[in-house]
């Protein structure tokens, strides 16, 4: 048996499928994860995969090795709906003998014979579709256009915005109900998330680094990167939109009729002719009727298209995908598609989809079998279809999700078939009175005939009809537009008691509000789901207004990212899928800045996150730039992959440089032959001189670098004095006058200025000016004499020159400061040591030298910056202007700049800084501890408003389970995959970063996590 290849999902898309998880073990015999592990605990050892073949040209291409194990072959033949039954009487009449034929003419018998057989049973199971054209279906009596609904919004949108898309889906409807639409056949169906065209997207957009041999390769990378999505058995949406139009002339039913009782006939030669004329004859007059409906159907689009449903017409492919995948539910999705794209469909091509499947089904079991094939391979499928029951009030959207969604957050890939009739307003006003005439009848059946006590609830259903029809009559906005409507959704299981345990937890999801029901009739039901189809029964009918119906919004799922980029974990509101980021989208298609806050307590995972995006950037082509204080993150430049074009630079410690961090020479000059200053850049066009222009906007941006450098060196030495010696009304002036005697030019540094504050204190005219430089160059002095301090105050007679600090081809530095004490949180600054007072400036100072190593790359070069520990930098001005200058810049500079942080109030301005919540075009927040000023700063940094439940969702990030400390109820394990809400764009999405399938990256979760036991999940922080 042919195994598929390693990147097929035709066979992942079933969420039962237990198999061991696919080992994709690069050069180096990489660790599996532990969901591995339990999968292959759970289950009998897979047969030993074949020998590695060489290494295809592309991750996606057909390779035939595959470590994905085949499912169990099917033993038991086909069954079909109704069993052949061969006569077991000879027919009457009597038969001539015969001399014995040849082969040739048995042939030919057996060949009749088994053609009247297989007609015999196809009649039980005939589709009610002859054709298609475009994107029009018809039966014989009946014609369908299909347009195609895009996934929608919905979750993080303010209770108003919900309520207008629901508002808005219901005009859609009550528009075509005005438009004479009468009926509906709405289809959600399921597609594979295209793992594929990601890992070949991905290809293209990345420049990747050069592989090093015996490390993880970019082929076997983008490989490994396909599987964990595989794994994941995500699926996107797509909703059909069917609407009947009127129905066909009888001369058209009757050519259509004719057509196909002289189908069989159509070889023979004087028949054959006839045959022919009448199809084509059959195909003018419905061609004929599409033309007398053209106005109908461009109506029906334009309402289509409008606002709230924004539907086009289906092409040939959503066409031919809409059919076949109808036709063979049960059976796990084909990703790589069967699809022509014709979208023509003669009746001998429908009669194709009668063969895709094998049904049977089993009196009294409550399900229909389902066997096929897809992707060469056999499966077989238990589908049971449920139907919406009875239904409570529903408060949507202000306490639950639209009731056709409810079932998405179990992982299944849930479809949806819905049969609406739309009433008109007389209608619906004549069959209310009627109701309310039957219950008067019954009332005074009650009183009159029985002199007894009518039950309460003939008045409460009394009230409630005339209530609906005082609505109608009163209505001008179209929402009381009232609607008859079956809704079935599919549950498929790989065994009948999986399929039973399915539809056991999806009633409990829709459980109290909503009743599932299990009808008899499966097999109709089922078949329901292809478009030509009758209604299977009509139980169950649930009579809804247009906007209650609507609340089921069943288009809507998890929309965040694109299709291109790197991976940042899975989508976990409604329906798990990848969450997929473009790290520079911003910069290069919507010109906005890269900054990007990641807001969380420590031990949420964020420096987990933003090390995963900096490998993945880097691996992709990206220059990286880490300022990890703590240390964890220097061993992403100690993986194989990264050998020789990766960089650890120690700040702090003995390895470091004296004058390393020297703030003049960490803050360079503008360059000359910058872009920027080109005459012929297109900012001097309206200048009389370009040339002068230019020049004169080169000078002041150096005279600008000097006052930087003047302001950071001020603020780096106010971070080394007590809070007493900053409260005395002389020091600031001692510091500024010594800084501008000393200027701003990049051959200074500070010990200079420390020499200008001992010339202060000898020789200036003010008394109290000449005893504050005395105290201020005594503290100073002290704190310069350091061990810590040998970075900021290079050895005399030296400037500190930092200029090849890192060479032309590293890829990837991590600045690491050892030994950095950090003062305790929330203790007294006047309490800390002078160790603890050197973190400060330190921290600073290493931010601007990570600023500078981004800077001075190419402008066209894509850059990550990732800066921990932002706090310090937001407790100074100079650490501010820093902040404010990585949000305003990195648009120009392509960076994509993670700032981890502990609060939101250091991009909100709260304190009087600079307010850089505008320039957050994308934002991470996790875990906040539940505190409630950070839950505030957080909505608003995400632009989210309060009040409307969004402060819960944000009190209950972090891990899945319940954190306590007794063994016996901590459930915190169940889920070790941490949570952030993530806003990209206008799209907030809550994301699980849960890296369990990632198993080619085991390395990396370990350089990035020192607890083994978490290594593989990506917990720590």
């Amino acid at each position: 048996m042919t195994l598929q290849p390693d990147n097929d999902i035709a066979s992942l898309f079933d969420p039962n499928f237990d198999e061991p998880e696919p080992a994709i073990v690069p050069p180096g015999a990489l660790p599996p994860s532990w969901a591995a592990a339990m999968a292959a605990s759970r289950t009998t050892p897979p047969p030993p995969a074949p020998a590695r073949v060489a290494e295809p040209e592309l991750a996606w291409s057909q390779v035939p090795d595959s470590s994905i194990a085949s499912p169990t072959e099917v033993s038991a033949a086909p069954i079909a709906v109704e069993a052949d039954r061969t006569d077991s009487k000879r027919r009457g009449g009597r038969t001539k003998r015969g001399k014995a034929t040849g082969t040739d003419a048995e042939f030919t018998r057996q060949s009749k014979a088994a053609a009247k057989r297989a007609d015999r049973a196809r009649t039980a199971v005939r589709l009610q579709l002859v054709g298609v054209e475009g994107n029009i279906t018809r039966t014989r009596k009946r014609s369908t256009a299909w347009f195609i609904q895009e996934p929608g919004p919905w979750n993080m949108r303010p209770v108003a915005r919900q309520r207008r898309y629901i508002q808005n889906e219901a005009l859609v409807l009550a528009n075509l109900a005005d438009a004479g639409v009468t009926g509906l056949h709405r289809r959600l169906v399921r597609t594979p998330w295209p793992v594929r065209q990601w890992a070949q997207a991905h290809d293209a957009w990345a420049e990747p680094i050069p592989d090093v041999p015996g490390a993880l390769s970019w082929s076997d990378y983008l490989r490994g990167q396909q599987h964990a999505m595989l794994w994941g058995n995500s699926t996107q949406k797509g909703r059909y939109w069917g609407v009947e139009l009127p129905p066909r002339t009888a001369l058209a039913v009757g050519l259509d009729t004719v057509s196909e009782w002289l189908l069989p006939v159509i070889d023979v030669p004087l028949l054959g002719r006839v045959a022919k004329l009448v199809r084509a004859w059959a195909r003018t007059a419905f061609l004929g009727e599409q033309k007398a409906l053209a106005d109908h159907l461009a109506t029906i689009e334009r309402i289509l298209s409008g606002q709230g449903v924004r539907a086009k017409p289906a092409t040939g492919a959503l066409m031919d995908y809409l059919l076949l995948r109808s036709a063979s539910l049960g059976l796990p999705l084909d990703a790589e598609g069967v699809i022509s794209g014709g979208g023509h469909w003669e009746q001998s091509d429908v009669a194709a989809l009668e063969d895709l499947t094998d049904l049977e089904l089993t009196p009294g079991d409550g399900y229909t079998t389902v066997r096929g094939q897809v992707g060469g391979r056999d499966y077989t499928g238990y589908a049971i279809v449920l139907t919406v029951g009875r239904m409570a009030p529903l408060p949507i959207p202000e306490r639950m999700l639209p009731w056709q969604v409810l079932g998405d957050s179990s992982g299944e890939p849930l479809e949806w078939s819905e049969r609406i009739r739309l009433k008109t307003k007389s209608q619906s006003i004549h069959q209310l009175r009627r109701l309310t005439a039957r219950i008067e009848a019954q009332f005074d059946h009650y009183t009159v005939e029985h002199d007894q006590v009518p039950p309460q609830e003939l008045a409460e259903q009394h009230a409630l009809a005339q209530q609906v029809i005082s609505d109608i009559e009163d209505d001008h906005s179209g929402l009381s537009v009232r609607t008859e409507g079956w809704y079935r959704v599919l549950v498929v299981g790989s065994t009948p008691d999986e399929a039973k345990e399915k539809v056991s937890m999806l009633q409990e999801m829709y459980a109290p509000r909503i009743r599932l029901e299990q009808e008899h009739g499966q097999y109709q039901l089922l078949r329901e789901f292809i478009p030509g189809e009758p209604l299977a029964n009509i139980a169950h009918c649930r009579r809804m207004s247009v906007e209650a119906v609507s609340a089921g919004m069943a288009a809507v799922g998890d929309r965040i990212g694109d299709r291109n980029g790197v991976v940042i974990g899975e989508t976990a509101s409604i329906a798990p899928r990848p969450a997929v980021w473009d790290l520079f989208a911003a910069h290069e298609k919507k010109h906005k800045s890269g900054l990007t806050p990641i807001v969380a307590v420590p031990g949420s995972g964020k420096t987990f996150l933003a090390g995963m995006l900096v490998y993945q950037a880097v691996r992709a082509g990206a220059y990286g730039v880490v300022l990890d204080p703590s240390g964890p993150l220097k061993k992403l430049a100690q993986l194989p992959e990264f050998r020789g074009i990766a960089d650890v630079q120690a700040l702090t410690g003995r390895t470091s440089r004296p004058g390393s961090l020297n703030p003049y020479r960490v803050i360079v000059d503008p360059r000359r032959d910058d872009p920027e200053y080109d005459p012929a850049n297109p900012d001097y066009a309206d200048d009389a001189d370009p040339v002068a222009a230019a020049h004169a906007q080169y000078e002041a941006d150096v005279r600008a670098a000097q006052a930087e450098r003047i302001s950071v060196a001020v603020s780096v030495l106010k971070m080394m004095l007590t809070p007493a010696r900053l409260e005395h009304e002389w020091t600031e002036t001692v510091l500024q006058t010594a800084a501008n005697t000393v200027g701003g030019e990049r051959h200074h540094n500070l010990r200079e200025v420390l020499d200008a504050i001992a010339a202060l204190g000898n020789d200036d005219e003010n008394a109290d000016l000449r005893t504050c430089a005395r105290s201020v160059h005594q503290d100073l002095t002290m704190m310069a004499d350091l061990a810590e301090a040998r970075v900021l105050f290079p050895e005399r007679g030296t400037t500190g020159d930092t200029g090849d600090i890192a060479g032309d081809n590293i890829r990837l530095t991590v600045l690491t400061m050892p030994g950095l004490q950090l003062p305790p949180t929330g203790t007294d600054p006047s309490q800390w040591t002078p160790q603890q007072r050197m973190a400060g400036p330190l921290m600073h100072m290493a931010a601007w030298l990570a600023n500078r190593l981004v800077y001075e790359l190419p402008r066209y070069e894509r850059k990550v910056l990732f800066l921990d520990e932002n706090k310090y930098l937001e407790q100074t001005g100079a650490g501010r202007t820093l902040n404010l200058r990585i949000a305003r810049d990195s648009r120009k500079y392509k960076v994509r700049a993670l700032v981890c942080s502990q609060l939101p109030d250091d991009y909100l301005g709260v304190d009087g800084s600079d307010d850089k919540s505008a320039l957050t075009y994308e934002v991470i927040i996790g875990d906040l501890g539940g505190n409630a000023h950070a839950i505030d700063g957080a909505l608003k940094l995400l632009n989210l408003p309060s009040g409307e439940g969004y402060e819960a969702l944000l009190a209950d990030l972090g891990g899945g389970g319940e954190d306590t400390f007794d063994p016996d109820t901590n459930t915190e394990h169940f889920d070790q995959a941490r949570r952030f809400i993530v806003k990209m764009a206008d799209d907030i999405e809550l994301i699980r970063s849960d890296w369990t399938h990632f198993v080619h990256l085991a390395h990396v979760f370990e350089a990035l996590d020192s607890r083994a036991t978490r290594a593989a999940m990506g917990g720590a922080s």
